[in-house]
């Protein structure tokens, strides 16, 4: 059991404005509140007697918050029935924990409801926006959980929050950069204007999931450098251009996952399957919302035959995802944007996955494993909560550079025959087999 050695609640070191912002419609999507769980694992390496002082942690925290004061409120339901965000300075709950275990005795990857309950703060403030919890070790090693609501962050924002706690840690003020809570430029336009159907979204009351979450299991794969390079070279097959400098490490792998999919899940030819993820929308706005701290994403997708998915060449897959991003124009947001404005009286949803699609979920150089507060980076972090089927997590490998952890969550039934294909489909191209 862990021991709680301390609790209180860090509130910024300055006086912040008390203000209640209007959320985007953006933001509002994430109106139950789901919180993203994040751990980092420290490995004392030096002799200082202060490492992972929770006073220095704790001090920083204060002076990060005077920044991103928001965080240091409270969201509530106003009311109108809208959520909002109070903006009151009560403070992040930091607890400070001890925990009579090594850490070679426990398995941190993927994340699971034990680590959540052994390092997350337990949710005795429903409506607090983050809470953090520093958990000493018996080898002196250090875990840091952070629980932060997605009412308020994306993961871009949250790993802002991050960086600038850190690097105030650290004593580094000269390169922090302040963030924007300004969300006038995601506002709806006058009238109101949709040109596009959101098949990513809906505003029906969902279907009954066809699968129980307790048939979900859990993988990890991991990708070097080298393969993920070879993955790119074989885009080039056929084409006169060279796709390693055209197709990101996302639409290749992203492909990858999704034929590797329908050929474990035996999808009907015929059929049709849906990719979707999400798209940060910060840069493809004019002018670009650098930095903005908010939720600035959205749900897109890429759709295609299954026979024509399990037959072609990886690189026309890695063609469809990088069609499907280059499809996210300002006119597109926009509308998107009127969407839910023009729906603002329900609840807009994210779509539930059928059992022919698939859904990722990345942070892909979102720096949000890199972590240094003046002792060193992470040895290991993980991230989420995987409990939904037939989603895949693509995160960075820490401390390796372009090199990327693969997470699926799927049934069961298929999860052995989709590690399998997938490093069949990775080595060789099964589809050539």
């Amino acid at each position: 059991m862990v021991e709680i050695l301390e609790s209180s609640l860090v509130v910024p070191s300055e006086n912040t404005p008390s203000e209640t912002p209007v959320l985007s419609n953006l933001d509002l999507i994430f109106t139950s509140n789901k919180l993203n769980c994040t751990l980092y694992l420290y490995k004392n390496t030096t002799a200082a007697n202060d490492f992972f002082s929770a006073e220095l942690l704790k001090s920083a925290l204060a002076k990060a918050l005077v920044l991103f004061y928001p965080l240091a409120g409270r969201w509530v339901v106003g009311h109108d029935g809208r959520h909002q965000v109070v903006c009151n300075a009560e403070g992040v709950p930091f607890v400070v924990a001890q925990l009579d275990r090594t850490a070679d005795s426990i398995q941190f990857e993927p994340m699971s409801p034990e680590l959540i309950d052994l390092f997350i703060p337990k949710e005795e403030h429903p409506s607090c926006l983050v809470m953090l919890q520093v958990t000493y070790l018996k080898c002196g090693s250090v875990v840091l959980g952070i629980s932060i609501t997605h009412i308020i962050m994306d993961g871009r924002s949250s790993s802002h929050f991050y960086q600038t706690w850190s690097t105030i840690a650290r004593g580094d003020l000269k390169s922090i950069v302040p963030p924007s809570f300004d969300n006038t430029p995601l506002r709806a336009r006058s009238p109101p204007k949709i040109s596009f159907d959101f098949l990513e979204y809906t505003t029906d009351e969902q279907i009954k999931r066809d699968d129980h979450p307790d048939s979900c299991v859990l993988s990890v794969l991991r990708l070097s450098k080298e393969q993920i390079r070879h993955l790119k070279n074989r885009c080039s097959e056929g084409r006169n251009h060279t796709a390693t400098t055209t197709v990101s490490t996302f639409s290749v792998v992203s492909a990858l996952v999704w034929k590797c999919y329908c050929i474990a899940k035996g999808l009907p030819p015929n059929s049709k399957s849906r990719l979707s993820f999400a798209a940060d929308l910060r840069s493809r706005l004019s002018p670009p919302l650098t930095a903005y701290c908010g939720n600035a994403g959205m749900q897109i997708s890429a759709s295609s035959e299954v026979s024509k998915i399990m037959s072609n060449p990886i690189g026309d897959l890695a063609a469809t995802v990088k069609a499907a991003v280059d499809g996210l124009t300002e006119e597109y947001i926009r509308s998107f944007i009127d969407y839910l404005e023009v729906n603002c009286n329900k609840k807009v949803r994210v779509r539930e996955v059928p059992e022919c699609d698939l859904r990722i979920r990345t942070i892909l150089g979102l720096r949000l494993c890199d972590l240094d507060f003046g002792w060193g980076a992470p040895q290991l972090y993980t991230w989420e909560r995987y409990t939904e089927n037939r989603i895949i997590y693509i995160v960075d490998e820490l401390g390796k550079d372009g090199c990327i952890k693969v997470v699926p969550a799927l049934d069961s039934s298929i999860m052995q025959r989709f590690n399998k294909v997938f490093y069949e489909e990775l080595l060789f191209g099964r589809s050539h087999l």
